[in-house]
């Protein structure tokens, strides 16, 4: 018998003489990295269906396009309170911004929250020399440097570093705790960033009354992670405060799909029903400002019907499961009144 053989023998027969329950445990573990295996590889070519699937789909959207956007008179064409949805990722404001910011013109939510805040400041003339923007919540976010690239002055705030909600988003590398965070050399020459570009802490529940006079503000899914669906909603009430008369607020946040009844009031993540836009927009536009009109649409492409499930893998989705409800993102536009 070979050393090899021998050395398996006795490993054999001595895991024979561990006792049974030890060595069915150890045999359920055995099968449960065999499953998880098995797991991760269902996920990778999901996601390599998903992106064929989705290029497919462009093909053929591309030769039969479609307009049938909410009319509005009062903002420019594109420029609603909405879904994020399949067919807007196909049209070129998406990959423009996606590219003048230096992130992939991938089908994801995320790059769409980011493209969409930069079109629709762009669309209502908010990213020109001399105009003044304050973003909360940016973290190394792109929007900043991308605004910039534009001639516009940017104010970008965050947490304090040394605030206890901090830590979660300074170990996943998101947390800004000055200037130097929202660089992005191959978005904005580094001579003129640092000329218009500054920092400060923000609390985004406690918005400091001297933060007056902007021209835009924005922020990209940081409302939600406010303690409340309130808190959240206050928050946006007090950034247009923020703003001159005309000035436009864009906020992105959590978006339930699943149900317009149950969903996340209170947490670290809150989820928002198309109800509770609904009230927002209400309670805006009695207070005098203007709410781009909403549409809440879902869409009917591939990405707007497919959803995601953790394990996470690198593939196109603009709808995800979190604690059972199905998600994607909203924007919510506002212009200031005032005289």
């Amino acid at each position: 018998m070979s050393a090899k053989s021998s050395v398996r023998a006795f490993a054999r027969s001595a895991f024979e003489r561990l006792p049974e329950s030890f060595r069915l445990e150890m045999q359920q573990k055995r099968i449960a990295r065999r499953q998880l295996k098995s797991l991760g590889q269902i996920k990778i070519n999901q996601a390599l269906m998903a992106k064929k699937l989705v290029e497919l789909e462009r093909q053929v959207a591309a030769m039969t396009p479609v307009s049938d956007e909410v009319p509005d008179p009062r903002f420019p064409d594109g420029v609603r309170t909405r879904v994020c949805t399949g067919a807007q990722l196909d049209e070129p404001w998406f990959r423009k911004w996606c590219e003048l910011m230096g992130e992939p013109a991938v089908p994801h939510r995320k790059s769409w929250e980011f493209a969409y805040i930069a079109n629709v400041l762009d669309a209502t003339g908010m990213l020109e020399p001399g105009r003044k923007g304050l973003g909360f919540g940016v973290g190394r976010e792109p929007l900043a440097a991308a605004f910039a690239s534009r001639g516009a002055s940017v104010l970008g705030t965050d947490l304090a570093a040394e605030a206890r909600e901090v830590m979660g988003w300074a170990h996943s590398d998101q947390h800004a705790s000055n200037v130097e965070s929202m660089q992005r050399p191959d978005t904005c020459d580094p001579e003129q960033f640092r000329k218009l570009v500054t920092w400060r802490a923000v609390d985004m529940r406690e918005i400091p009354n001297d933060l007056r006079g902007f021209d835009f503000c924005w922020s990209a899914c940081s409302l939600e992670h406010l303690g409340t669906m309130e808190a959240g909603w206050d928050f946006v009430k007090s950034s247009i405060a923020t703003l001159k008369p005309g000035g436009i607020a864009v906020h992105t946040t959590e978006y339930n799909l699943s149900s317009n009844d149950e969903t996340v009031e209170v947490g670290p993540t809150v989820i928002y029903r198309e109800r509770d836009v609904l009230r927002l927009k209400d309670e805006l536009e009695a207070a005098g400002h203007e709410v781009a009109a909403v549409d809440l649409r879902r869409g009917d492409s591939f990405l707007d019907q497919y959803v995601d499930v953790p394990p996470w893998a690198d593939e196109p989705v603009i709808r995800f499961l979190l604690g059972g409800y199905t998600l994607t993102s909203v924007a919510v536009v506002v212009r200031a009144g005032g005289a």
